[in-house]
C-alpha cells in the first residue's frame, strides 16, 4: 500500500495514472521517478519537500503542539497565533488541538475576548 509522501498518511487511492491523498488532497504521479514533481498537488505547489516524512503525522502534530505552547510560555490561542505554511495544515492541527481537548491532555479556557486558550491541565 503507498504512503502520502506529504503528510504520510496510508489513506492513498489510484486515480487517472495518479496517486492522491485523502487526508491532505495531495497528487503525484505513479513511479519512483516522479515523485513530488506533479502539475497538480494540493497543500502548496511552491514549498512542498519530496520524499517520505522521517515521522509519522500523530509525532509531528505532537512536536507542533510542544513548539506552541514552549513558544508562548505554556498557553496559547489558535486565533491569534501566525500560522506557516509546513508539513502539517492549519486545520489538522486545529482537529489535533480539538482531540487532545476531548482526551483531557490539553485544557481550554475562554478569555473575556471570547477567545479559546490551550494549556497543558
Amino acid at each position: 500500500m503507498p504512503v502520502c509522501p506529504f503528510c504520510g498518511s496510508d489513506r492513498v487511492y489510484p486515480l487517472l495514472e495518479t496517486l492522491r491523498c485523502k487526508r491532505c488532497k495531495y497528487i503525484w504521479k505513479t513511479g519512483a521517478e516522479n515523485l513530488g514533481r506533479s502539475t497538480t498537488c494540493g497543500p502548496d505547489n511552491t514549498s512542498q519537500k519530496t520524499g517520505k516524512r522521517s515521522d509519522p503525522i500523530k509525532t509531528r502534530l505532537e512536536k507542533k503542539l510542544d513548539h506552541y505552547l514552549k513558544r508562548s510560555k505554556g498557553k496559547f490561542c489558535l486565533a491569534t497565533m501566525t500560522w506557516q505554511a509546513g508539513d502539517i495544515s492549519q486545520e489538522l492541527f486545529r482537529r489535533y488541538v480539538k482531540q487532545c481537548v476531548k482526551d483531557r491532555t490539553l485544557e481550554e479556557e475562554k478569555d473575556g475576548n471570547g477567545r479559546m486558550w490551550y494549556f497543558r491541565p
